[in-house]
């Protein structure tokens, strides 16, 4: 098989490699680099380009990008600048613009990242105050981050500013967490805001809460998609949709079997559909816990992406999909 390897600064180069079938093969030394590889969404059939009712619009594996990108937790589409933003578990921001072509994602021409500061202004550090799992916008437009261990919610008015305590705390209505399993997934915004912790629910606790049309948050048990119930599978991140729409995105996975991957759509009037499972035999996968809504001229895109956990045995991927396509 061999490998694509596309430069930052080679978009010409890319152009020319859509022209035949791309093959995925992971390349440990890659990751310290800063070309990217492109990814079937299987490896087993690159000619494959769906799963149920998503249509695969390309996928990238990124390395380190000369910034140790790494750790990506949580994702969401700006539609003001055509970038995507992610947080990471060691407390910063990453933006990310993507290089597409005719709704293909092929490459990407810029990655950017720096600190989250805590509300002194400090810049925050370590596992206890600086696991960044989730965002979501705000209703004043700027950022909702969600931290675990200590799980709490901060609001940014920009990124690069200091941050103040949320007024709203889905934390307290989740815990008690088990430790690593707290606060994972935020969507919508302080007055529809949807919230989950990494956990299934339990007959004595639920695992999500969600405020509908300003209304105080409630209880939601959050039922995961049945083709990946099988091995524990947790939410790992969630976004929304212009009309009230939850897309959640799943994440199980054990030793013997990999990591498995679904995503399902909660509808607005109360239904419910399982958009998408990928098994590591059909599909591309890894520790999928980013998802972000892309919603534009009719079309509906969704992007993940998975969290490397800054090992050399897993990957950064970046893949994209159309909802609904034909």
């Amino acid at each position: 098989m061999s490998i694509v390897r596309i430069a930052l600064w080679g978009p010409l180069l890319v152009a020319a490699t859509l022209a035949g079938a791309y093959i995925y093969m992971h390349d440990p030394f890659a990751s310290d680099g800063t070309e990217l590889l492109l990814v079937p969404l299987s490896e087993q059939d690159p000619d494959r380009d769906r799963f149920g009712d998503l249509h695969y619009r390309g996928g990238l594996d990124i390395p380190r990008m000369g910034q140790n990108i790494g750790g990506l937790s949580g994702l969401r589409w700006d539609s003001e600048s055509g970038r995507l933003l992610a947080i990471t578990d060691d407390a910063r921001w990453v933006w990310i613009t993507p290089d597409e072509s005719d709704g293909r994602l092929i490459g990407l021409t810029n990655v950017e990242s720096g600190p989250l500061l805590g509300v002194n202004g400090e810049v925050l550090t370590g596992k206890e105050q600086g696991d960044s799992e989730s965002l979501t916008r705000s209703a004043d437009g700027g950022w909702l981050v969600g931290f675990e261990r200590d799980d709490r919610v901060l609001h940014y008015p920009t990124l690069a500013e200091p941050a103040w305590p949320a007024r709203v705390n889905p934390a307290s209505a989740l815990g008690p967490f088990e430790e690593n399993r707290g606060l994972e997934t935020l969507a919508g915004d302080e007055g529809s805001l949807f919230a989950c912790a990494e956990r299934a629910p339990e007959e004595a606790r639920t695992n999500c809460v969600w405020a509908k049309n300003g209304a105080e948050l409630e209880p939601y048990a959050l039922q995961t998609v049945p083709a990946v119930a099988w091995n524990g599978a947790v939410p790992t991140d969630a976004d929304r949709t212009e009309e009230g729409s939850i897309f959640v995105l799943f994440r199980s996975y054990s030793p013997d079997q990999g990591n498995w991957v679904g995503i399902s759509e909660l509808r607005a009037d109360g239904s419910r559909v399982d958009q998408l499972v990928l098994d590591p035999i059909h599909a591309t996968v890894d520790n999928f816990e980013g998802i972000a809504l892309r919603e534009e001229q009719g079309r509906t895109f969704i992007y993940i992406v998975s969290d490397d956990n800054f090992s050399g045995s897993q990957r950064t991927l970046l893949m994209k999909f159309e909802l609904g396509c034909d």
